[in-house]
């Protein structure tokens, strides 16, 4: 497999992590919250994820405290 047929596959692996982690921020990996809050202004389905991400971030590194 070339570097850039890994590169590619990457790429396709990290889109679906974000995909995977749209509704369950609790368990998608790090680099899939980071992805979701950068599309915060796409929609307001967009924007509400990236609160939950934001939360989800804050909860894991101690420097969010959420309150319901």
């Amino acid at each position: 497999m070339s570097a850039s047929e890994r590169k590619r596959d990457q790429r396709m692996r990290d889109g679906r992590a974000v995909i995977d982690a749209i509704g369950d921020e609790q368990n998608a990996p790090l680099r899939a919250l980071l992805a979701i809050l950068g599309r915060v202004e796409a929609s307001e389905s967009a924007r509400l994820s990236a609160q939950r991400a934001w939360a989800e971030i804050g909860h894991r590194y101690n420097f969010v405290i959420v309150t319901k």
